[in-house]
């Protein structure tokens, strides 16, 4: 009973994926390119040499699955499968929108030092 009270406790305490995002920079990398990225509350923020791409998104658990959900002017409802890597997270476009040319497509999130 004790450990149980313990796990519990310890599990509390985590940070959520939307905490972890929200409380540290990122850079964005995508076939061979690096961009400074940013999470607020709601809106994921981009930064690129030409222009910055602010997007809303959420994050959701289904199924013991994280699921990054993201609006971009182009590109509606894009959805990616995240998953926990060393030094931030893999996020695998799942869906049209999210694929198509207008949408992210695949990424990493690798924090910044």
């Amino acid at each position: 009973m004790t450990v149980l009270l313990i796990v519990v406790g310890l599990t509390a305490c985590g940070k959520s994926t939307a905490q972890d995002l929200q409380s540290n920079k990122w850079y964005l990398n995508q076939k061979g390119q690096s961009y400074k990225t940013q999470f607020n509350k709601k809106t994921m923020i981009i930064e690129s040499p030409l222009m910055n791409v602010n997007a809303n998104y959420s994050v959701s658990n289904t199924s013991g699955k994280e699921y990054l959900k993201v609006n971009t002017d182009d590109e509606k409802n894009q959805k990616l499968e995240l998953t926990q890597i060393s030094d931030g997270y893999k996020a695998k476009a799942i869906n049209k929108t999210a694929k198509a040319d207008d949408g992210l497509g695949s990424f990493e999130l690798q924090k910044r030092k």
